[in-house]
């Protein structure tokens, strides 16, 4: 596994597959909607410098993710989320091929790349958000390339001045992408790391270089901030602060709440979490890098993020990927371990508890789904017969890794697992969250003619979740409120969206001198009737 041609082919099938394959199956969330109603807006207005969404200035968020959007929408159109969503996977892969760049220099070890590049693209966090149109998938794939060239740069005596300048435009991108969030989260716990297990010597020759990076990535970043706060002084002043006091009022959890982060590696938690036991794991990983750079650099992640009081598991992205290199190592660890005589009782008892809960998990999978109450349309025999076929066959793989003591098939089985999850079963994701019965999406009013160019309204001020029914009906949803204004806001035609039934939200004049027409009420609720009331409203068009 060691041929460069042969990895490659299999990182690029092991990325594409995690971040690809039925990329579309899930509709989108409130954080997709957001950017992929800007991004419509974009290109709606011509307006690419002063973002907005749903018609008012959108400044929390640096635009590049939404320009990248817009430019997909623009040659893809706006109804394929597989195709919006590609982006996201490029990134994804950018980010995966950073990471073995990384691992590259911190070791010499060929296979490395590959156990990191598999380990990586199936850690739940990173191929989730690689399949999410968000802002955090770009700029922490940006900062990592940073980081990979940060330190090819102090590493190389004959470097010159190229990684430096490759680093610096990576860190004004990832700015562009999500301001100083992966500068605090991935590259100062990354400067901590380094300052402490490899020093800074050397630094001296090269502080022309690393100046060079600082004023690129200076002027990348800062470019379109300034342009907005001269253009926009106060409003910019408002959203400053507004997003200082959300780190510190908003999703507010305790200080610990962070330290169970090693889950957010999905199927690799177990060895994740043994990986990070100082004393068993450093003797066995050291020999292949250097283990006290990694431990370090995941533990001041996760203390740097605990600092904050806002806490959402997204934000945990930049802890997991040292914490996927770190997982890789150990499996390097065990199979040059299990490849000579008899090893350490207690490598051995660990492998055998993983591969048995492995194969445990494979045999489940496909007999769990034959007693989920899903449409049996969607699971006939054929579809059944696939999935036994694919989840048993690597059953039997992780057997012959459990009976052969061999852990790079047991490596093999559980990105396999991610792999075939992907491949057969994400399609079914909507049959296992839309429960509700009533679910009616608000995609209908996007496609109806008679809709096309009237105004849309909603009954009162519009709430923040509403931004779901703004991209889905592919309309600017503008506030109106009958009971104050008891006029229309435009002239007619015009929708209106209300919770209740419009004949107890309309006053008595509109109703006995305009045809009203219900439409329909759409209910975005995947999980019960009604679940957000929100997400669920009466539509009605006013002639």
């Amino acid at each position: 596994m060691t041929n460069r041609k042969l990895q490659l082919f299999l990182i690029l099938l092991i990325t594409f597959v995690a971040f690809v394959v039925n990329n579309g199956a899930i509709e989108a969330n409130i954080m997709e909607a957001r950017n992929l109603t800007t991004a419509r807006e974009m290109l709606e207005e011509n307006n690419w410098l002063e973002p907005t969404m749903n018609g008012e200035l959108r400044l929390e968020k640096p635009p590049l993710p939404t320009w990248i959007a817009a430019v997909m929408m623009k040659l893809g159109g706006g109804e394929n989320l597989s195709l919006l969503r590609l982006p996201s996977a490029l990134a994804g892969f950018l980010m995966i091929f950073f990471i073995c760049q990384l691992t590259s220099q911190i070791s010499d070890d060929r296979l490395l790349r590959v156990l990191v590049a598999g380990t990586s693209a199936t850690s739940f966090y990173i191929f989730f958000l690689a399949r999410d149109i968000s802002w955090d998938i770009f700029c922490h794939a940006f900062m990592i390339g940073a980081i990979s060239l940060i330190h090819k740069g102090m590493k190389g005596k004959d470097e010159g001045w190229s990684p430096f300048l490759g680093a610096g435009v990576l860190m004004g991108l990832s700015f562009l992408s999500k301001g100083p969030v992966s500068f605090y989260a991935l590259l100062l716990p990354y400067l901590i790391a380094r300052s402490y297990t490899y020093g800074w010597e050397g630094a001296n020759n090269k502080k022309w270089g690393l100046f060079a990076m600082a004023l690129i990535a200076l002027v990348l970043s800062f470019w379109w901030p300034l342009y907005i706060w001269f253009t926009h002084p106060e409003f910019s002043a408002l959203i400053a602060k507004q997003e200082s006091l959300a780190w510190l009022e908003r999703s507010t959890r305790p200080f610990y709440h962070y330290w169970s982060f090693p889950i957010q590696s999905g199927i690799w938690t177990v060895f994740a979490a043994i990986a990070l036991v100082f004393p068993y794991a450093r003797q066995r990983i050291d020999k292949f890098g250097n283990y006290g750079f990694l431990f370090i650099w995941v533990v001041s992640a996760v203390l740097l993020l605990s600092l904050f009081p806002e806490k959402k598991e997204r934000y945990l992205l930049p802890v997991l990927l040292p914490l996927a290199i770190l997982t890789a190592f150990y499996f390097r660890y065990l199979i040059d371990a299990f490849s000579g005589p008899p090893t350490d009782k207690t490598d051995r008892i660990l492998f055998w508890i993983n591969a048995l809960l492995m194969i445990l998990i494979c045999v489940a999978m496909p007999v769990v789904l034959i007693f989920l109450p899903i449409e049996k349309e969607h699971v006939g025999f054929g579809y059944l017969l696939i999935n036994f076929i694919l989840f048993w066959g690597l059953a039997l793989l992780l057997i012959s890794a459990f009976r052969m003591e061999n852990p790079f098939r047991l490596w093999m089985g559980m990105v396999g697992m991610v792999l075939s999850v992907c491949l057969s079963l994400l399609p079914l994701v909507s049959q296992f969250v839309i429960t509700n019965p009533e679910y009616h999406s608000y995609q209908e009013l996007r496609h109806r003619n008679d809709l096309q160019g009237i105004p849309f309204f909603f009954n009162g001020e519009i709430p923040g979740k509403f931004i779901e029914v703004i991209w889905n009906s592919g309309h600017k949803v503008k506030k109106w409120d009958p009971a104050i204004e008891q006029q229309l806001p435009a002239n007619p035609p015009l929708l209106l969206f209300s919770h209740e039934h419009p004949f107890d939200v309309l006053p008595a004049t509109i109703l006995k001198n305009y045809h009203i027409k219900v439409i329909g009420h759409f209910d975005g609720n995947p999980g019960k009737r009604g679940g957000n009331k929100v997400l669920s409203n009466f539509a009605t068009v006013i002639e």
